[in-house]
């Protein structure tokens, strides 16, 4: 056994700070929950918007008061709207360019301009259900004091 004042006695020990607390609020299943995101809809209640203009996400709910503005969707939201963005498009090169099709200037402009409203879309969708799975997890942003 080891002494309680040796500083190594604590080293395999998980501290209990980084379990995520259950959410406070009421969650659906999964796959409403993740639905509701992509729509832009509070993931709990359902009753108001997720965003507060293109990307801009609301603090809390106006409803049910769920943390919207705390969850960590940073890095995912982008990733995810480009991975299924460049399959469509992967699939349209095969299709072109294997059937001898070449897209001349015009078209190529217009299939480009396609593709960035896409992916705008595909953005905001993501960003919505990737706040739903975070929001059902519990993950909430650390707040420095």
């Amino acid at each position: 056994m080891q002494n309680s004042a040796d500083p190594q006695s604590n080293f395999e020990r998980w501290s209990q700070a980084a379990v995520p607390a259950p959410p406070e609020w009421n969650m659906p299943g999964w796959v409403e929950t993740i639905k509701r995101g992509v729509f832009g809809r509070c993931p709990s209640c359902n009753a108001t918007p997720i965003f507060d203009g293109y990307l801009k996400v609301h603090d809390k709910c106006g409803n049910c008061a769920a943390p919207l503005g705390d969850m960590p969707a940073d890095d995912a939201p982008p990733y995810i709207a480009m991975l299924v963005v460049l399959h469509f498009l992967a699939l349209f090169l095969v299709i072109f360019y294997h059937g001898g099709y070449r897209p001349g200037f015009v078209m190529s402009a217009v299939l480009l301009i396609l593709l960035a409203l896409l992916c705008m879309a595909a953005l905001r969708m993501a960003k919505g259900a990737v706040i739903g799975i975070l929001l059902k997890l519990g993950l909430r942003r650390e707040k420095l004091e």
